[in-house]
């Protein structure tokens, strides 16, 4: 039963947009366009369904409703703005990467996340080269940063194991007890992240620091939030009204992580001789060409990549966890595969081609779970004409992953976790111009996708064949198994599963190999 401070609240709300939403009509109404827009809800059903998608955080399940109403591409034109929404893979590559359209839609929308948390959009992430001049520089460096620690160099794949050993110490410790798998994953992440941006083993409070950010960015950045707090950016202030104490938060957690991260290790650095990325990045502002890089520049690419190297990889690891629990023939099968092709020998990311069930395991957990459902918005800069309409400039554009990587048509069974979809008929990985495979986008495409999707992968492959190699992963013994469904996970630009325990239980036949690793 909805209590009498809840009604108040609702109804609160439901004032204040409502007001907000005439207003901006009179202010924002326009013409009828002689082009044929794209189809799409319209007027007051338009505005009825974003507001209400505000309100509960829950655009992507709109977007699903409208798409079933309308078809494969959906255009909502209401008082907030126009919101186009992708449906179809095919859509998605045309709109995103195709040939003399790509630099009409990978600009960003103005939004209050990146004015807010990224230090007035001095990011890569959220900002354009249309709203920022230096944007293709910034690029340039983000990737020269990248490179410091990428994919399969020995710097990153070392400070892997490392952590991977003091996991399955500390794994080991618990003796079968319930484990929570949000807390140990997630720390466990975040102390890779951190040493690769320093160069140093990170103190537990930049760890607590780091990690209550990025929870706080993931939850303000949620569509629904981000284009609620977009239009009525006040909201924030109001006392009564969750965002005040959700902002506030973020806030002070963001200032505790840059001070150890950024302004304690600007002091201790040598100038030319990096540690970590951070340090990468501030030789490269001590150049005479880069002359227009301020420290917000310095701090927003560094919580570009703290966040992106952490959100999804963190969210993706506890995913296939739980599934792994709830699928044991899977989890079973992996620990064959270790046992046939790698015995105890620590796995190295040189056994990715003789493993191809983890990675298919991988795939299908990110088809399955699409932890970025509607991906990071892209913004229109003029008008974009695609299957006979017109997709309008200014509009704000969504990719509707979750809706394409459960459609029966392309995936049977959609709903089902299978990896061996991603097999063919002799065990090996398809290829990456599969259908299955592209029609899997969750990293996004084109020069706006993930610049870490394969630095995440290979995150993920370790820890996940580390783990099996190690544990048996059951269900836990004081705690109820969290299910593997929607209402499992958290609203978010990730949306990540709900915090769960689950019991670690070594095998028996690699107890000795834990503490002799290497």
């Amino acid at each position: 039963m909805e209590t009498e401070s809840q009604s108040g609240y609702s109804a609160t709300f439901a004032l204040v947009l409502g007001a907000a939403a005439i207003i901006l009509a009179i202010l924002r109404f326009k013409s009828s366009s002689s082009k044929k827009l794209a189809p799409g809800p319209r007027g007051v059903d338009a505005l009825r369904g974003m507001l209400g998608a505000m309100r509960h955080g829950s655009l992507d399940k709109q977007a699903a409703q409208w798409s079933r109403q309308y078809g494969p591409l959906v255009l909502c034109r209401s008082a907030v703005g126009d919101v186009c929404v992708l449906n179809t893979p095919r859509l998605v590559r045309e709109v995103f990467a195709g040939k003399g359209v790509e630099q009409l839609t990978n600009s960003r929308p103005r939004s209050f996340v990146g004015y807010f948390a990224f230090y007035n959009s001095h990011n890569l992430g959220l900002s354009s080269p249309d709203s920022m001049k230096e944007w293709p520089k910034m690029r340039k460096l983000f990737h020269q940063a990248i490179k410091f620690y990428g994919d399969g160099v020995e710097r990153m794949e070392s400070r892997l194991h490392e952590e991977l050993r003091l996991l399955t110490t500390e794994l080991q410790a618990a003796c079968g007890q319930d484990v929570n798998v949000d807390q140990v994953i997630s720390n466990s992440i975040l102390r890779v992240v951190l040493t690769l941006m320093t160069g140093e083993c990170p103190d537990p409070s930049l760890v607590a620091s780091t990690r209550q950010c990025d929870t706080g960015l993931n939850r303000i950045f949620n569509p629904s939030t981000d284009q609620l707090l977009t239009l009525c950016p006040w909201l924030r202030h109001v006392p009564f009204l969750p965002y005040k104490r959700l902002c506030s938060e973020f806030i002070e957690a963001r200032e505790q992580m840059m001070d150890k991260l950024f302004t304690q290790h600007k002091t201790s650095r040598v100038k030319g001789t990096p540690r970590g990325i951070v340090d990468v990045i501030l030789d490269e502002q001590d150049k005479g060409e880069n002359s227009w890089m301020s420290d917000d520049h310095i701090r927003g690419l560094i919580l570009d990549t703290v966040a992106a190297a952490f959100l999804t990889s963190s969210s993706t690891l506890k995913t296939i966890i739980l599934y792994l629990v709830h699928n044991p023939h899977v989890a079973r099968r992996i620990q064959v595969d270790i046992e046939t092709r790698l015995g105890e020998r620590t796995p190295t990311l040189q056994d990715k081609n003789d493993l191809p069930y983890v990675q298919a395991v991988v795939l299908e957990t990110l088809r399955l779970a699409s932890p970025v459902p509607l991906g990071v918005p892209h913004r229109t800069t003029d008008d974009v004409s695609m299957d006979g309409y017109t997709i309008p400039k200014g509009a704000t554009v969504f990719a509707n992953s979750v809706l394409f990587h459960h459609d029966p048509e392309t995936y049977a069974d959609p709903h089902a976790f299978k990896p061996e979809r991603f097999l063919d008929d002799e065990g090996q990985l398809l290829p990456a111009s599969h259908p299955l495979r592209q029609s899997l986008m969750p990293f996004g495409v084109g020069k706006r996708g993930c610049p870490g999707e394969s630095f995440a992968k290979s995150r993920v492959f370790l820890y996940v064949t580390s783990l099996l190699q190690h544990f048996d992963i059951l269900p836990p013994t004081q705690h109820k198994l969290l299910p593997v469904t929607g209402c499992s996970r958290m609203n978010g630009i990730v949306a990540e599963v709900k915090p769960y325990h689950a019991v670690f239980r070594p095998r028996a036949h690699t107890q000795p190999h834990l503490a002799n690793s290497t």
